[in-house]
């Protein structure tokens, strides 16, 4: 695939009950705000889990990151859809 400056890739997801705890398993990130409910029934989906829907895309393009950079605004739950937008500069 050729790309060019100014395309536009998008993938997202709805991030599992199931998949946040095996994640917390591979990872060994067991904090309580991942594998206990919260006040309002919610699993919190790790920081990082929810910065992997980029690879993706980079799986889809066969490149090989050199470095990935994010920012978490707000928490995420189980149920939660995560869009990702990479627009090659």
């Amino acid at each position: 695939m050729e790309c060019k400056a100014g395309d536009t890739f998008t993938w997202q997801r709805t991030f599992q009950e199931k998949e946040i705890m095996q994640f917390a398993e591979m990872t060994g990130d067991l904090g309580k705000h991942h594998i206990e409910r919260d006040e309002k029934g919610r699993l919190m989906v790790h920081g990082l889990m929810t910065a992997s829907i980029g690879t993706k895309i980079g799986g889809d393009l066969n490149y090989i990151a050199r470095e990935m950079v994010s920012e978490f605004l707000r928490p995420v739950f189980a149920g939660d859809t995560v869009t990702c937008e990479c627009i090659l500069t």
